[in-house]
């Protein structure tokens, strides 16, 4: 049996994190894959640390929990405690709006980091809560995870239809932002 492949968003509560993690994970379902997605806030609704996991394989998923992870998305430096979490050689994603350098210790894990201005970009589209639309599209992308148009038809799913547009917008944006692609290492 395999070891799933991981990934962890994390950020501050209220950023919606969980939903980029709901959405992820039906979508990857909707490809054809076992999927487990579990969430996690911290005391305070809005404000505190708070992260999702998704966890995904081609085959079946015996232990729902992983300990570390190939892909992290951190949208706050309220979540740095989760950069020791990133497998060796593993993905780094973040939000370089809020975060202008990462702790040093991450260029020692791995030289695969990805800087997004996913919050500016928000800004830039008329609101800033769609920024975890723009990282989940970059994720999706950048590591060949889910496709476009499946990310597209979970958010109608999950989202208020007065949110459609500007999501679908946010994700394309996130999807095309940037050229670079790694790979999750290992079979998924």
């Amino acid at each position: 049996m395999n070891e799933p492949k991981s990934i962890r968003i994390s950020g501050m509560g209220g950023q919606g994190n969980i939903l980029m993690g709901i959405i992820l994970a039906e979508s990857l379902v909707k490809e054809g894959y076992w999927v487990v997605q579990s969430q996690h806030y911290g005391a305070q609704v809005r404000g505190g640390l708070s992260f999702c996991d998704v966890l995904y394989s081609d085959e079946v998923i015996d232990y729902p929990k992983a300990e570390v992870f190939d892909i992290l998305y951190i949208m706050n430096d309220i979540a740095f405690s989760h950069l020791t979490k990133v497998k060796n050689n593993g993905i780094v994603f973040y939000d370089s709006s809020y975060i202008k350098d990462l702790p040093h210790i991450v260029s020692r894990i791995t030289k695969k980091i990805v800087s997004i201005p996913a919050s500016k970009l928000a800004y830039e589209l008329g609101n800033a809560n769609i920024a975890n639309m723009i990282g989940l599209g970059a994720i999706a992308k950048n590591c060949n995870i889910v496709k476009l148009d499946t990310l597209i038809e979970t958010m109608k799913e999950k989202v208020n239809p007065r949110f459609h547009e500007l999501d679908e917008k946010a994700l394309r944006l996130g999807y095309e932002y940037t050229e670079k692609k790694y790979e999750v290492n290992g079979r998924g």
